[in-house]
């Protein structure tokens, strides 16, 4: 009996020997968001190559007036440290996992900025103005929320096209010139407000760029600074991915879960301008 006995304990020995470790790097769920949060360099998918710069500018200065629960990190410090392990632009992101950025930045949050649109575009009785960023936020491994934003606000010029149609169809010349010299007019005031807003911003679109960013700070999830044992449990774990490095070992494992990003709903604003 007492070597049946024995025989168990050596069996269930080295069944907790075989056991794997638990992985010691966060398993962020949804509900947690992260504490400190880098505004990444923009993946810029416009021809707009300034507009990108200008983008991520507008988007930090608004979460630093308005930070909604994280501690934010300066924008030229992270720029400091990207450019030091060689990542010059948002394009270079997609060649490193997160965790390895939140390694490098000293961050559990990351947020991720697609710059997808941006748009001016001037007709004889239509004008649009638009803007569209996609933003994922990361909790070092895990995405825990992704959303793209667009605003467009539309000048419709409503006189001048009913003038333009109704002396077309009735043959009147007088109201066919007064549409299309009112056409003229609007397409002027527009490309007016367009080098007006140049002249007053840093590019032609950051009014609409502003209002992503408003719009992104009301409905990103609110950050954990304030939770305090996890805000000590991320700073260890940075230290942990630290000494990794430091000790030349791997980060990134083959267990690490790899994000199925469904497709998820635009927010989108129109604004008409009706005149």
């Amino acid at each position: 009996m007492n070597k049946y006995k024995l025989f168990l304990l050596f069996i269930l020995l080295i069944f907790i020997g075989c056991t794997p470790k638990e992985n010691f790097v966060l398993k962020a769920t949804p509900s947690i968001s992260p504490a400190k949060l880098a505004i990444l360099p923009i993946n810029n998918k416009t021809n707009d190559v300034a507009g990108g710069f200008v983008f991520r500018e507008i988007v930090y200065n608004n979460f630093e007036q308005n930070n909604h629960g994280y501690d934010i990190q300066n924008i030229e410090r992270t720029d400091k440290l990207l450019n030091e392990a060689g990542i010059t632009d948002g394009g270079q992101l997609k060649f490193l996992r997160p965790i390895e950025l939140s390694e490098i930045l000293g961050v559990d949050g990351l947020l991720y900025i697609n710059l997808d649109e941006l748009d001016f575009m001037t007709y004889p009785y239509y004008h649009t103005r638009s803007v569209k960023g996609t933003f994922l936020l990361y909790n070092f491994e895990k995405l825990v929320w992704v959303k793209p934003i667009r605003v467009a606000i539309k000048y419709f010029g409503i006189s001048s096209a009913l003038d333009t149609i109704s002396g077309a169809i009735n043959g009147n010349s007088d109201q066919l010139n007064d549409g299309m010299t009112q056409a003229g007019v609007d397409i002027a005031i527009h490309q007016g407000i367009k080098y007006t807003t140049i002249a007053g911003f840093d590019h032609e679109l950051a009014p609409e760029m502003a209002l992503v960013s408003k719009k992104l700070s009301s409905i990103i999830p609110k950050g954990s600074r304030n939770n305090l044992p996890y805000v000590k449990k991320s700073e260890d774990e940075i230290k942990y991915l630290r000494d990794k490095i430091s000790n030349k070992e791997s980060i990134v494992t083959d267990e690490m879960y790899i994000e199925e990003k469904e497709k998820t709903e635009v927010l989108e604003e129109i604004i008409p301008i009706l005149n």
